[in-house]
C-alpha cells in the first residue's frame, strides 16, 4: 500500500486515523482493519457520550520484532571459549587465524572414536566460596549453571558493579539492585565425567536456570531463560533491550553457555563456550563513566514460519538498520517487510555490500565467521559472535574470517562532506546451518542405540527419559529463529589532561580496600592487581607512559567490589608503592601487619557483622571520617567488619579504570546426592 492509497483509503473514511498513520510511519501491518459503515442512530443529546479521544500511535519499532529506541552500552564482557580461557586469549586466537579444534577432554565420554571439537577444559571445576556455597548447595547448580554464575561475577566486576555501584542500579520504583538475567543454556542432558552419575534435566518444579542466578546473586530486575536453538543469546540480548526501554531493570546481564557431555550432544565440529555481558542504556553509561566496550544500536528477530527461511535474514537486516535509523542508499523509505499490495512473506529485502558501507557497517559477525574458533557452539554461537565483533570495535582491525584472507585495520566510512561515520558492525545468527552429518557410530545403530550403548558402557542409568539427546534433533522451528543485532564502537571520550601531581613525597595519601572469599583468594587476587599495576605503571617507575591514577584504582576497588569476609588495606601515596605493597602480601599472606604496612583481617569466623553495622549513626560516623581524611580510622573499621564503602558516592569522576577481576580457585565437584545426579 502506497502513500496515494492510504490516504485516499483515509480520505473516503476506510481507514482510522491511527492506522493512516501508522502505516505512513512504517509501525504497524501493512493492511488495517477496514472500518464498517454502520447506520448512524441519531440519540438525544442527554444520552450521547463523548467521543473517545483517537489512540495514539505506536512508538516507532514496536511490534514489528524490532529492539528499536534508545542506544544500549556494553559495560560489562567476559567469556570462556574453547582454548581461551579469557576474552584476551579469544582475541589473539581470532588474531592469528587459529583454530581451536581439539580432541575430546579426558574423562569424557563418547560414542565414536577419534572425533574431533571444540571443547572447554576443566568443566566440572567450580568455586563454591566465592558465591558463600557448601558443597551440597554447590552441587545443587548444574554445571552450566556453575559456568555460567562464575562469568557473570566476572562479568559484574569488570563493568565495576559487584559492590557498592550495584547497589545503588535503582528500579524506577526504588527497588535496589534493578538487574535482569536473560539466560540462554543449551540442553541439560548430559554426564559428569569421571562419574556414573547423570546429570539429567532439572523437573518441571525447579526454577530456571535464569531464576537461579538472579537468586545467586541476588539481582531483582526480570529473570528469563531463552530457547531458541544457536539464536537464543541473540535472542535474549534482544529481550534484555526490552525490558532496558521499558524502564523494567537499570541494567541487564545477559548469559549464554552451552555443554557438550553427553555422546548424542557430541558430533563432528561441536563446540562449547560461556560469556556474559552487561547492558545499560547509554546515556546513563556515559553520565555515570562507565566504560563503554561497544554500544548495541538495535536488534531484530524473526522465524519465518512455514516460509523458506532463506529470504528471513535480508528482512532482518533491513528491520535492525530501520530500528537504529540508518537507511542505506537504494533502500527506499518503504518497511522492510512491506511492499506495494501489503506484506510479502516471502520478500527480501537485499542491502547491497556498498549500502551498507555507506552507513559504516564494513562487517557481519555469524556463526560462519566464529566457526574455527568455537565450532557449532549452539546457544553460546551468538555470544561468541557478538565478543569477536567487540574486539574488531575497539581495537579498529578487522579479522580474517571466510571472506577476508588476512586481518586489516578498520578504517572508518565517511560521508561525501567528509564526515567520519562510527564503525558498525552486524551481529548475526540467520537461521538453520546445515544439519551436520551423524557420527559413524551412530549412523552404524541409530542415535538412540548409540547413546544406551555409551550408558550401559559407562554404568548409567537412564532416569530422565529424554534418551540423553540434547533435544535439538528434529525440533521444529527453534533453529529457524534468525537475530540480528546492529553494534557501534563506542562514542569517543575526551582524553584527560596529562597529570601534573605534586611531588611524591607531597601527594595526598589514598586508603587502597581489598577483600576476598578466602585468604587464598586474597592472596592470589593481590598478586594478579600486582602484577597488572607494575605492566601499566611505566611512567611511575622509569619515566614511560603514564600509568594508572591511584585515586581511580582506589575508587574502582571501593565501589566495584564485593565486600566479602577476608580483606586487606594500605595506604599508599603511588601506584608504584601500591603494586610493590601487593606484592609483598601475596607473597607473605597472612592476618595482622604484613609487609609496606599491608593490613589484613579473616572474619570469616566472626559471630556476624558489627553491631554498628547498618545504623544512619554508623553510616553518618564513617562518612564524617572520610570527609575528614581519618584514613587509620576507616581501616580499623574495615578491617573491624564495617563496610565503609557504603556510603561512598557510586561514580566520584571520569571514568573508571578497569582492574583484573578476582582470582577464581575452582575444584572439582561431585553431583548432587542421588543416583541420578539430580538436585535433590
Amino acid at each position: 500500500m502506497d502513500t496515494r492509497e492510504i490516504l485516499t483509503r483515509f480520505k473516503g473514511g476506510t481507514l482510522r486515523r491511527e492506522h493512516a498513520v501508522a502505516l505512513l510511519a512504517g509501525t504497524s501491518p501493512a493492511v488495517a482493519p477496514p472500518v464498517v459503515a454502520l447506520p448512524v442512530v441519531a440519540l438525544p443529546a442527554a444520552d450521547r457520550e463523548p467521543l473517545p479521544a483517537p489512540a495514539p500511535a505506536p512508538v516507532p519499532g514496536a511490534g514489528n520484532g524490532t529492539g528499536a529506541g534508545m542506544p544500549c552500552a556494553v559495560v560489562g564482557i567476559q567469556g570462556r571459549f574453547p582454548q581461551a580461557g579469557d576474552l584476551e586469549a579469544f582475541w589473539r586466537n581470532g588474531l592469528q587465524g587459529r583454530t581451536a579444534e581439539a580432541a575430546l577432554p579426558g574423562g569424557r565420554r563418547s560414542a565414536c572414536a577419534g572425533w574431533r571439537g571444540h571443547f572447554l577444559d576443566g568443566v566440572e571445576e567450580f568455586d563454591p566460596d566465592l558465591f558463600g556455597l557448601g558443597a551440597r548447595e554447590a552441587a545443587g547448580l548444574d554445571l552450566r549453571e556453575r559456568l555460567l554464575a562464575q562469568s557473570a561475577w566476572q562479568t559484574l566486576e569488570s563493568a565495576g558493579y559487584a559492590g557498592a555501584r550495584l547497589e545503588r542500579l535503582t528500579a524506577p520504583d526504588g527497588t535496589a539492585r534493578s538487574v535482569g538475567v536473560y539466560a540462554a543454556l543449551g540442553p541439560a542432558g548430559g554426564a559428569l565425567p569421571g562419574t556414573g552419575h547423570r546429570h539429567t534435566a532439572p523437573p518441571a518444579s525447579r526454577p530456571g536456570p535464569a531464576a537461579r542466578l538472579s537468586r545467586l546473586l541476588d539481582l531483582r530486575g526480570p529473570s528469563l531463560s531463552v530457547d531458541s536453538g544457536d539464536s537464543s543469546f541473540l535472542t535474549a540480548l534482544h529481550l534484555a533491550l526490552g525490558g532496558l526501554r521499558a524502564g523494567e531493570c537499570a541494567a541487564a546481564l545477559v548469559g549464554a553457555v552451552e555443554l557438550r557431555l553427553h555422546p548424542a550432544c557430541q558430533r563432528p565440529g561441536a563446540g562449547e563456550g560461556v560469556a556474559a555481558v552487561l547492558l545499560k542504556p547509554l546515556a546513563a553509561a556515559r553520565a555515570d563513566g562507565d566504560r563503554v566496550h561497544a554500544v548495541i544500536r538495535s536488534s531484530a528477530v524473526g522465524h519465518p514460519g512455514r516460509a523458506a527461511p532463506g529470504p528471513q535474514h535480508g528482512r532482518l537486516v533491513g528491520r535492525a538498520l530501520a530500528a537504529a535509523g540508518l537507511r542505506p542508499p537504494g533502500t527506499g523509505p518503504q518497511h522492510p517487510d512491506t511492499g506495494p499490495q501489503g506484506p510479502d512473506p516471502g520478500a527480501q529485502l537485499e542491502v547491497p555490500d556498498a549500502g551498507l558501507e555507506a552507513v559504516g557497517v564494513a562487517l557481519e559477525e555469524s556463526s560462519r565467521t566464529v566457526a574455527a574458533l568455537v565450532g557449532d557452539a549452539g546457544a553460546v554461537t551468538g555470544a561468541a559472535a557478538l565478543v569477536r565483533a567487540v574486539g574488531q570495535l575497539r581495537h579498529a582491525v578487522l579479522l580474517a574470517g571466510p571472506d577476508r584472507p588476512a586481518p586489516a585495520a578498520w578504517e572508518p566510512a565517511r560521508r561525501d562532506d567528509g564526515t567520519v561515520l562510527p564503525r558498525r558492525a552486524l551481529v548475526s545468527v540467520p537461521g538453520p546451518a546445515a544439519p551436520a552429518g551423524p557420527t559413524d557410530a551412530v549412523d552404524a545403530v541409530g542415535p538412540a542405540d548409540a547413546v544406551d550403548a555409551a550408558d550401559a558402557a559407562d554404568g548409567v542409568e537412564d532416569t530422565d527419559g529424554t534418551d540423553g539427546t540434547d533435544g535439538t534433533d528434529g525440533a521444529d522451528g527453534a533453529e529457524g529463529v534468525g537475530v540480528v543485532l546492529v553494534v557501534e564502537e563506542a562514542p569517543a571520550v575526551p582524553r584527560a589532561p596529562a597529570r601534573t601531581g605534586p611531588p611524591p613525597g607531597t601527594r595526598p595519601a589514598e586508603l587502597v580496600l581489598l577483600s576476598a572469599a578466602t585468604p587464598a583468594h586474597l592472596a592470589a587476587t593481590a598478586g594478579r592487581l600486582a602484577a597488572r599495576l607494575s605492566d601499566d605503571d611505566g611512567g611511575g617507575r622509569d619515566g614511560g607512559p603514564a600509568g594508572p591514577d591511584l585515586a581511580a584504582v582506589a575508587h574502582e576497588l571501593r565501589l566495584g567490589r564485593a565486600v566479602l569476609r577476608c580483606r586487606l588495606a594500605v595506604t599508599v601515596r603511588t601506584v608504584a608503592e601500591l603494586a610493590d605493597a601487593l606484592a609483598g602480601f601475596a607473597a607473605h599472606p597472612g592476618p595482622g601487619r604484613g609487609p609496606a604496612g599491608v593490613r589484613s583481617a579473616d572474619l570469616r569466623t566472626a559471630a556476624g557483622p558489627p553491631l554498628i553495622e547498618g545504623l544512619e549513626e554508623t553510616r553518618a560516623y564513617v562518612a564524617a571520617l572520610w570527609q575528614g581524611g581519618r584514613l587509620e580510622q576507616l581501616t580499623r573499621l574495615w578491617l573491624a567488619g564495617v563496610d565503609v564503602c557504603a556510603v561512598l558516592p557510586a561514580h566520584p569522576g571520569p571514568a573508571a579504570v578497569e582492574l583484573p577481576a578476582t582470582v577464581l580457585r575452582p575444584r572439582p565437584l561431585e553431583p548432587g546426592p542421588g543416583t541420578d545426579g539430580a538436585p535433590q
